[in-house]
């Protein structure tokens, strides 16, 4: 019974860990923020938007 409940449990920490290791969501990240913040300027005609060279990544 202990056998059981002792790989239970490691199968229920196993898995929370696995989860928490995920990958952000895009528009949590600095780069989502920047794009939804120009495309919904874009969309909505508040201002005008920046013009980016680039959303991707500098290196």
């Amino acid at each position: 019974m202990k056998a059981i409940m002792k790989f239970v449990s490691f199968l229920v920490v196993g898995i929370i860990l696995l989860s928490a290791c995920g990958p952000r969501p895009q528009y949590k990240t600095r780069v989502g923020k920047k794009k939804l913040k120009h495309y919904n300027s874009i969309q909505y005609g508040k201002t005008e938007p920046k013009t980016f060279k680039s959303f991707k990544r500098q290196k």
